[in-house]
């Protein structure tokens, strides 16, 4: 979108202005209230999944996520996706959010890419899964660990239903 920041209201009383320096309060220009803006994010990449993709980038993602606008707004873009199909099947079966290939520098066939998260109703999210992770992350050599296991698993082509 180009723009520097964005206005976010119900921050205001919180503790974020406090523990985040880079968000500021200012006076509403439209109204007699303050408001808090926050900067524009633009990541240096962005990896994203897919339902479909063509291989030129074009893709369809889940709706109801904000993986378009992460797409529109990073440096670089790696689509991974479930299908890699022809240009033509992916126009006449776009369902969900579209990105176009001007916002994409790769793409990569990885079925099961968005696992252990859900990729709509190809196949559900893995609670299980999520909490060992969420666990896990909470200390760097634990995370360390989970993730030695969890790519040996994924080379010896384990069951991740």
């Amino acid at each position: 979108m180009g723009i520097p920041f964005m206005p976010v209201r119900g921050v205001i009383g919180t503790d974020y202005p406090r523990v985040r320096p880079d968000f500021k309060i200012i006076r509403n220009p439209f109204g007699d209230d303050d408001i808090l803006v926050v900067p524009a994010l633009s990541p240096d990449f962005t990896i994203i999944h897919a339902f479909r993709a063509d291989k030129f980038g074009n893709c369809i993602l889940n709706s109801g996520t904000d993986d378009a606008l992460l797409a529109k707004s990073s440096q670089k873009v790696i689509v991974s996706a479930e299908e890699i199909v022809d240009s033509k099947e992916l126009k006449a079966t776009q369902r969900g959010n579209f990105v176009s290939r001007v916002h994409v520098d790769a793409v990569v066939h990885l079925p099961g890419g968005a696992y252990p998260t859900a990729c709509g109703s190809i196949y559900p999210l893995n609670m299980a899964e999520m909490q060992a992770y969420l666990r896990a992350a909470k200390d760097a050599s634990a995370f360390s660990t989970y993730l030695e296991e969890f790519c040996r698993r994924l080379q010896n082509g384990g069951d991740f239903s």
